[in-house]
C-alpha cells in the first residue's frame, strides 16, 4: 500500500498527513504557520522538514510522494524545491504555494478554476489547462496587500478603536468588545497586540462581525469594504476564463462567517460560480500528492480521508 505525505501550510497553522492510497490517514500533525514572509525562509524550511521527518517515521512503506502547498512560497518556490529536495528524498517531491490545495479540494487536479483564500491572509489563484502553472492575483504580503483578510479586518478593528479614542472617528462598540476580549484598555493592550504580530491581529477579526450583529455602522462599513476588495480579486481573475468558472473559497474567515462569503459573492462577476469549500485544503494537497504518484482516486477516497481526518482532529 503506497504511503504519501501531504502538507497544507498557512499563515497561522500547518497540517501534515501521512496517508495511504485508499485514503486512510496513518499520521496527522498540526504545527504553527510556515509562511516564509512571516517567519523567514530558514524557519519555514525547518518547520516543513520537521513535519516531513516526523510523518515519515510512521510510514509502513517507502514514500511514493510528498506534496506541500505552503503560503508565501510564490516568492521562494525554486529555492524551497531545490533545498528541501536535497535534504529529503522521495520518488516524487513537490513544494509550491498553497493555492492549488484549495482548488483541488473541490475540483479535479486538471479542471479549470480558481480559488479565493480568506484566512489570516488572502489571495486568488487561477488554474487553466492552457497554462503550465497557476497564477496569482493579490496576496502580496500583509504589509502591502491583504485587504479583506483576517489580518486586515483585525487591523481595521484596532484602527477604529484608536480613532474613536482620539476623537478622530466616531464612537464604536468595538472599543467595548476589544476591552472584553483582552481584559485591558487600549493603551496597555497595544504592546501585546504588536508583539503577537499578524496572527494576533487576525484573531481580532471576529469582533467586527460581532459588532455588526449589534448594529454598529463602523463594523458594517469595514465588512462591506473588505468584501469589495476581495471581489476585486475575482474581477481580475475573470480575464483568464472565456466561460463560466468555479471559484473555490476557503480559509478561516469565510468558513466561520458565511455571511461575509455571501457579501463577497454578490459583488463578483456573474459568471463566477463562488462556492465554499466543503473540505479542508489539506484534502486538496492529498489529491495533488496522489496525482504526482500516478495513482487514481477511488470512489471512496474522499469519504475515507475526511472521516479519518475528522476523527484524528477530534482527538488532538
Amino acid at each position: 500500500m503506497h504511503n504519501i505525505i501531504a502538507i497544507d501550510g498557512g499563515g497561522t497553522k500547518t497540517l501534515t498527513v501521512l496517508f495511504q492510497e485508499d485514503g486512510h490517514i496513518l499520521y496527522l500533525r498540526s504545527d504553527p504557520g510556515t509562511n516564509p514572509l512571516d517567519i523567514g525562509v530558514e524557519a519555514s524550511q525547518n518547520r516543513i522538514l520537521h513535519a516531513i521527518y516526523s510523518a515519515a517515521k510512521h510510514a509502513t512503506e517507502k514514500l511514493s510522494a510528498i506534496y506541500a502547498g505552503v503560503a508565501g512560497l510564490v516568492y521562494f518556490d525554486q529555492y524551497f524545491q531545490q533545498d528541501i529536495c536535497a535534504m529529503f528524498g522521495a520518488d516524487n517531491f513537490t513544494i509550491e504555494t498553497d493555492g492549488r490545495n484549495l482548488i483541488s479540494s473541490e475540483l479535479t487536479h486538471n479542471e479549470d478554476g480558481c480559488c479565493l483564500i480568506v484566512g489570516t491572509g488572502c489571495g486568488t489563484w487561477i488554474r487553466t489547462k492552457q497554462r503550465d502553472h497557476i497564477f496569482h492575483v493579490g496576496g502580496w504580503g500583509y504589509l502591502v496587500d491583504t485587504l479583506g483578510s483576517g489580518y486586515a479586518l483585525g487591523r481595521d478593528v484596532l484602527r477604529a478603536v484608536c480613532l474613536a479614542h482620539d476623537g478622530r472617528g466616531p464612537k464604536t462598540v468595538l472599543t467595548q468588545l476589544l476591552e472584553e476580549e483582552t481584559g485591558k484598555s487600549l493603551l496597555p493592550v497595544m504592546p501585546e497586540l504588536y508583539a503577537g504580530g499578524r496572527a494576533r491581529f487576525a484573531s481580532l477579526a471576529h469582533l467586527v462581525f460581532e459588532g455588526q450583529q449589534l448594529g454598529d455602522k463602523i463594523c458594517h462599513d469595514i465588512i462591506e469594504a473588505g468584501a469589495t476588495r476581495l471581489s476585486e480579486l475575482i474581477w481580475a481573475a475573470d480575464s483568464y476564463f472565456d466561460r463560466e468558472y468555479t471559484v473555490v473559497s476557503g480559509g478561516g474567515i469565510v468558513t466561520a462567517y458565511p455571511s461575509y462569503f455571501e457579501r463577497i459573492r454578490m459583488k463578483c462577476p456573474e459568471r463566477a460560480n463562488l462556492i465554499l469549500a466543503s473540505v479542508p485544503p489539506i484534502f486538496g494537497a492529498a489529491v495533488e500528492a496522489m496525482h504526482r504518484s500516478g495513482l487514481e482516486l477511488s470512489d471512496h477516497f474522499r469519504d475515507v480521508f475526511i472521516a479519518d481526518l475528522c476523527a484524528m482532529t477530534a482527538h488532538k
